[in-house]
């Protein structure tokens, strides 16, 4: 027989919404498992920051610090910016400010949080180290190869280098990114406008101070965030990747014409850099991205969503759900927060404090988000003069901050079905958004919520449930008077609202419709 471990969760994917799914469930108090079929995390940055949204989740699991802390690349300094050129070291075309929006987690009216500086070979480090002190079994080297579903549970087949071993579990969680294995045994497909293009992707050191001609020196506040090229081919980029030497190097391949990321040897690579650099005789040492020595990697730019995120017990967060274009940067922040989404509902009814049907409420919520999202990023490229993909029908664009913040869940009390964009300040409190943010002490109120529902009231009230009481301009903000109630979930949307005349009997039938559980009869 085959070994056979048994926990809660497993999450079949190591990588940044894979770790935050762990990050996120033991925490909670689940029992998870994570198998990842590379030998340990990359050391390719990919996503470069984090929103505040994003960044207000990562503060609720104890890792503000962690994030802001990071040593990635700063919005204070005076110049962070954008260069267009056809080479380096050639004329430049064009440079353009590149910082996250001014207000967004700007200050305290809008967030806790601000920007998230951090490369994700960073935070992935950092959310495994987390994941582990909380509990997790985070097993890299390990590849997820079959699944099985019964009424109980799943049965995982997991190929290692010794053979191969089973892990038994209540549910899985697929966040093996844009190629999915879990997606694809579930036979779950997608729709979207589909592949945009394909990029091969390098890190190496070098000496760039005489292309860069002084525009990149951050101890004298000139900041690089990225450089967009023309050679060896258009939509060739690169960018720093902390210290002066070492970088990353992106450029198209076309898989249509013949080409495969396996041509990419060392040769064709340092060609490429030099290319694109200007300095035909550049000295460049290619750095491994894995600790099997692999130099290149191969991604594919896309534009496309699931069809659905659950398939019985299996769920499917992160590129596996969605994948999207670079820009707006809105990626990242969008797996994890479908991580911790699901997360929260997983350990409801994992405890019996929910009905099994509050995890169909995860399809519901995030996949519409995921598509609204896709459509900002395509209207964003296409904004800004990248390659020209139309949006799905009926998106428009909206301010960056409505479209980070703004977005509302639809519900059993929520007004309205699908993503609606509002901005910050209009966010008061209204039912299926995320509750407002506050100051409070050297703290926000957001900091109240993470593990069960929270009751705010505007005088004291004894209900059973953990409960705060709004004071002052605190009550208009969340939209109740002294006599009214706000219910939050655990992840900080409002599942209900009562303006005024709010009587402690009422929550009953309400908790048991938001927990999906039949209410409760004297």
């Amino acid at each position: 027989m085959k070994p056979t471990t048994t926990v809660d969760v497993l999450v079949a994917g190591g990588g940044l919404t894979g770790l935050a799914a762990a990050t996120f469930l033991s925490w909670l108090g689940v029992r998870t498992a994570v198998v990842e079929r590379h030998s340990g995390t990359l050391i390719h940055p990919r996503a470069r920051s984090i929103n505040p949204r994003t960044a207000e989740l990562l503060r609720q699991v104890g890792l503000a610090s962690a994030v802001t802390d990071s040593g990635g690349y700063v919005s204070e300094l005076p110049s962070v910016y954008l260069l267009r050129a056809v080479t380096l070291a050639g004329e430049e075309l064009s440079r353009t400010e590149q910082r996250p929006p001014a207000d967004a987690g700007g200050g305290a009216e809008v967030s806790p949080s601000g920007w998230g500086m951090i490369d994700q070979d960073r935070l992935e480090r950092v959310l495994r180290e987390r994941a582990g002190e909380l509990g997790a079994d985070v097993r890299f080297g390990h590849r997820l190869v079959g699944l099985e579903q019964d009424g109980a549970g799943v049965t995982a087949t997991v190929s290692t280098v010794g053979g191969e071993c089973e892990i038994r579990a209540a549910y899985v969680i697929g966040a093996d990114g844009n190629g999915s294995t879990v997606r694809s045994l579930l036979g779950i497909g997608r729709h979207g406008p589909g592949r945009l293009s394909h990029v091969a992707s390098m890190v190496f050191d070098a000496d760039l101070s005489g292309p860069m001609r002084g525009r990149h020196d951050p101890a004298n506040g000139r900041f690089v965030a990225s450089c967009h090229l023309t050679t060896p081919a258009e939509g060739t980029v690169l960018f720093p990747h902390g210290g002066d030497r070492r970088w990353v190097f992106n450029t198209p391949y076309f898989p249509e014409r013949g080409e495969r990321i396996e041509d990419f040897g060392d040769e064709r690579c340092v060609a490429a850099i030099r290319a694109a650099t200007g300095v035909p005789d550049l000295p460049v040492s290619l750095v491994p991205q894995l600790e099997n020595g692999v130099r290149v990697l191969g991604y594919e730019v896309g534009a496309l969503v699931a069809d659905t995120y659950r398939a019985g017990r299996v769920f499917l967060v992160g590129d596996a759900a969605h994948v999207m274009p670079p820009t707006g940067a809105f990626g990242a922040g969008t797996g994890i927060q479908d991580a911790h989404n699901l997360a929260w509902k997983l350990a409801h009814v994992l405890s019996g404090r929910a009905g099994e049907a509050l995890l169909d409420t995860y399809d519901a919520e995030r996949r519409p988000v995921a598509e609204f999202t896709l459509g900002q990023a395509l209207l964003l490229m296409n904004a800004r003069g990248g390659a020209k993909v139309a949006a799905p029908a009926g998106h428009s664009l909206v301010p960056y901050d409505a479209a980070v913040f703004g977005y509302r869940y639809p519900g059993p009390f929520a007004d309205g079905d699908g993503p609606v964009a509002l901005e910050p300040a209009e966010l008061t409190g209204q039912p299926g958004t995320r509750a407002p943010h506050l100051p409070l002490g050297s703290g926000s109120t957001l900091d109240r919520y993470g593990r069960e529902y929270v009751l705010l009231t505007g005088t004291e009230v004894d209900t059973g449930l953990q409960s705060s009481v709004l004071e002052g301009t605190q009550l208009a903000r969340h939209g109740i008077t002294a006599t009214g109630a706000l219910l939050v979930r655990p992840d900080g949307f409002v599942a209900w609202r009562k303006e005024t005349g709010f009587t402690p009997g009422e929550l009953a039938a309400v908790l048991a419709a938001l927990d999906c559980r039949e209410p409760v009869t004297a």
